[in-house]
């Protein structure tokens, strides 16, 4: 039986955050989740009270202001872990106490003021959280900080992997020894992006007239509770 712990991550540019918050903002309408009757089961944080386009573009402002310059268009504001366990292990976990420790490691690793927003997913395929980190870090946009060379790449997953171990998880071998050519997180949301899309035509015209943009609803959890 497989039990690994599964940690992936996908920088981000400002330009790409939208498509993103979109699919979490509308996935009650998605038709091909594995498990849409667990939907109820899903639970979220925000940091702020508005999207994580709305926080970057502040940031962005804040470091223009400072510097006199403007941030380069690519640059990295935003990075996506989706943090996940072998499906093998679904029953095999208690997921509350598996949430609080991921939450645990993301804070711990980047800060409580960078984790933007998560989510749990229970209604896909696999049970997986999401978990969006800022990189604004000490005034100024600064990916390189914690992605910047492989070494520290092998780090995060090694940290990782050492935080699920309490739950009898173990670390993966790499992709360098399996060979193995995963689809990048930036291809998955561009394909569920495309898919959202054609399901949201097929809808009432007004409901995209009256879009607005939500941010997701905090469900008062003790597996926040540090984060408050």
């Amino acid at each position: 039986m497989s039990n690994y712990a599964i940690m992936r991550f996908q920088k981000y540019k400002l330009g790409s955050v939208a498509n993103i918050e979109r699919h979490q903002k509308y996935r009650e309408r998605l038709h091909n989740r594995a498990h849409p009757e667990r939907e109820k089961e899903n639970i979220s944080y925000s940091q702020y009270n508005e999207t994580m386009r709305k926080t970057l573009k502040r940031a962005i402002k804040a470091q223009e202001k400072a510097t006199g310059k403007k941030v380069r268009k690519d640059a990295v504001v935003l990075t996506e872990f989706v943090l996940t366990f072998s499906p093998e292990m679904e029953t095999q976990i208690d997921k509350n106490e598996w949430i609080k420790a991921n939450v645990k490691w993301l804070c711990k690793t980047f800060g409580k003021d960078k984790l933007l927003k998560l989510y749990t997913n229970a209604d896909e395929k696999t049970f997986h959280i999401h978990g969006y980190i800022s990189t604004f870090d000490n005034g100024k946009f600064n990916a390189s900080k914690y992605f910047g060379k492989k070494s520290q790449i092998i780090a995060l997953q090694d940290s990782y992997a050492a935080d699920m171990a309490q739950f009898g998880l173990i670390r993966g071998e790499s992709k360098e020894i399996t060979k193995a050519r995963h689809q990048t997180l930036d291809e998955w949301h561009r394909v569920e992006s495309e898919r959202l899309e054609k399901e949201l035509i097929e809808m009432a015209n007004n409901i995209l007239a009256d879009e607005k943009e939500i941010a997701p609803q905090s469900i008062e959890s003790e597996i926040f509770d540090d984060l408050r």
